[in-house]
């Protein structure tokens, strides 16, 4: 049993991830400490192993979302990323902006996978977007592949309120009836 993980035990989906970045240095709460990338790291290998998605979608921030995408590169599994705005403004801001070697991740994944630039706004509206975006491609490639969707959600499970980014995709995906997988980015107590 993975420590922090509710899991299914399903096979061929088409797994659509988000979660956290990891925390900026000087973070008041600890959302992902730059301490648990490595279990992280192993609980969305044992599953990825596990479920063997056809496929991944997710953006390419630090954290979740780059971990999600270099395990699955390393289990040679369809990536696809979608980019809120230009690949290189991206990286400034949503990359190379906390602790960690996140920025040479980032560049293997964009190499490695299929890359899509949404162009929307930024900040939080465009996140938001994102989201959805995120969420409309997974469905689709679902569909292609004649497989089911399900929703990946590597975060501290607690929503900072209508402005979180990570608690809207996992509200969205419900919405859409999508299987939803948590991964904890924080000791969760027991």
């Amino acid at each position: 049993m993975l420590i922090g993980v509710n899991e299914t035990t399903s096979l061929g989906r088409v797994l659509i991830a988000a979660g956290r970045r990891v925390d900026a240095t000087d973070a008041a709460v600890a959302r992902f400490p730059l301490s648990r990338v490595a279990e992280v790291r192993r609980q969305v290998r044992r599953l990825l192993s596990r479920q063997k998605p056809v496929a991944v979608v997710c953006s390419a921030a630090c954290g979740a979302d780059l971990i999600v995408l270099d395990v699955a590169g390393s289990l040679h599994i369809e990536r696809y990323v979608l980019l809120p705005s230009e690949p290189e403004e991206f990286r400034r801001t949503s990359v190379t902006d906390r602790p960690g070697d996140w920025g040479d991740l980032y560049d293997r994944a964009l190499k490695t996978s299929k890359v899509e630039i949404l162009k929307l706004p930024e900040g939080q509206e465009g996140y938001l977007e994102t989201n959805l975006r995120l969420l409309d491609r997974g469905q689709d490639l679902a569909r292609k592949y004649s497989v089911a969707p399900e929703a990946l959600v590597i975060w501290d499970k607690k929503s900072r309120g209508p402005d979180d980014v990570t608690g809207h995709f996992l509200e969205q995906a419900k919405l859409r009836k999508i299987p939803v997988t948590e991964i904890a980015t924080v000791r969760q107590a027991k």
